[in-house]
């Protein structure tokens, strides 16, 4: 009998057991672990107790990967459950591979200090990579409490640069010293699915800047920060936003453009099905005046304001001489585009030109009296303003919205915008 009560026991134990492991095994299958093509930073020592320094472990794996020395593995697998403390560290190509994945299911966290940015200017930064995918649903968080109000010089938290054909998707990014995101020197990029949160008050802390960018999308994203939500800088083209939900934040916007007289030149932006929730200023250009080239082929349709503070404005007068309060250039001393300016595209200080802008059904309501601002350059001006449907009420009740234009050329259709300099109806 005893015998036989034992060995009962002993089964119920080893079937226990059993359930154990398979759930133990499905846990990890479920994270990717062991999954053909995924190389996992834990296989490379990484502890991922948010403490431990993991980075050589990351860069371990990332050499792994990239090299083509982890059995034929294009997929970098950060595993979900585990917090993995980085420092500052740069995955950088080209790699053997046509595509690599960095599959982030866990969380990255950046180091509980600060570091000196002018050699550091960002967190984690890619380059060189060609068809490089990044996602997961796993969490960035930059720890930028640690440095607003406290360091001039921060560090942006994600750069990505000459990273042709980059698909991000699926990615949670939390409170950046800086900007979030940074697209540089890259063409052919997919983005979406990103969830980007700040303090409303936290400084320069963009969602997603764009730099030297040919044929971007970005799409059906949350984003809210302390500073723009989209940011189009210099020498980039073919920009498509759809779907974005911006707010709190300062809008999207193209610019700034021309700080210290530099050429400047952005086209072909088309920004569509995005709304602006309690954002400071809405969609806007803005340009330096010591600065020259252009800013042209722009398009906002289908946008929805609530309560933002100045929805529609062009301001070729930006900051106005004043110092540009720490934002400046982007100074990341990774990014190399390769590019030659010819001798013509110097700056010669006259301004940077706006033209061909079309507001297309914008509707919604303006925090401010003054729902529209087009100041423009009197001397270039701006030319060719389109606003076709374009109406907005005030969110205060009893106050009414008006436009003001200055040197602004253009026409409208169904529009309260009667200050543009050519009355002709379309």
């Amino acid at each position: 009998m005893k015998s036989l009560l034992f060995l009962v026991l002993l089964c119920l134990f080893r079937i226990n057991k059993l359930g154990i492991c398979l759930e133990e095994e499905a846990r990890k299958a479920n994270n990717g672990v062991g999954r053909p093509g995924f190389t996992s930073v834990t296989s490379f020592g990484a502890i991922g107790d948010g403490k431990t320094d993991d980075t050589k472990a990351f860069l371990k794996a990332w050499e792994a990967v990239c090299k083509g020395g982890s059995r034929g593995n294009t997929k970098i697998l950060v595993p979900q459950w585990k917090t993995f403390m980085l420092k500052p560290l740069a995955f950088v190509g080209p790699c053997t591979s046509s595509s690599i994945s960095f599959m982030i299911k866990g969380n990255l966290v950046a180091p509980s200090y600060t570091w000196y940015a002018g050699r550091y200017p960002t967190w984690i930064n890619f380059d060189s990579i060609n068809g490089l995918v990044v996602t997961g649903g796993g969490t960035i968080d930059g720890r930028g409490s640690l440095w607003w109000g406290n360091v001039n010089k921060r560090p942006s938290a994600m750069n990505f640069n000459n990273c042709n054909g980059l698909r991000i998707s699926n990615l949670r990014h939390l409170n950046s010293p800086r900007s979030h995101v940074g697209l540089s020197c890259s063409k052919n990029i997919e983005v979406s699915g990103l969830r980007m949160t700040a303090p409303g008050d936290s400084p320069n802390t963009d969602g997603i800047d764009i730099s030297n960018c040919k044929k971007v999308n970005i799409h059906g994203s949350v984003i809210a920060t302390g500073d723009d939500c989209i940011a189009i800088n210099s020498g980039s083209s073919d920009i498509n936003i759809t779907g974005i939900f911006c707010g709190p934040g300062h809008g999207i916007s193209v610019g700034s453009l021309g700080l210290n007289g530099d050429f400047a030149t952005v086209e072909e932006v088309r920004v569509k099905n995005c709304t602006f929730t309690n954002t400071q200023n809405g969609v806007r250009i803005k340009t330096y005046q010591n600065g020259s080239g252009y800013a042209r082929k722009i398009s906002f349709m289908d946008i929805n304001m609530v309560a933002s503070e100045n929805p529609i404005i062009i301001d070729q007068s930006y900051h106005n001489g004043r110092t540009n309060r720490g934002k400046g250039k982007s100074s990341n001393k990774y990014q190399n585009c390769h590019f030659a300016k010819p001798k013509s595209q110097t700056g010669n200080g006259k301004g940077v030109k706006v033209s061909d802008v079309r507001y297309t059904r914008i509707h919604g309501s303006s925090a401010s009296d003054q729902a529209i601002t087009l100041n423009c350059d009197a001397d270039l001006g701006c030319v060719g303003i389109v606003m076709d449907n374009v109406n907005m009420n005030s969110s205060t009740t009893g106050h009414k919205v008006f436009a003001s234009c200055k040197n602004a050329d253009g026409s409208f259709y169904d529009s309260k915008v009667t200050c543009l300099k050519k009355y002709y109806h379309l």
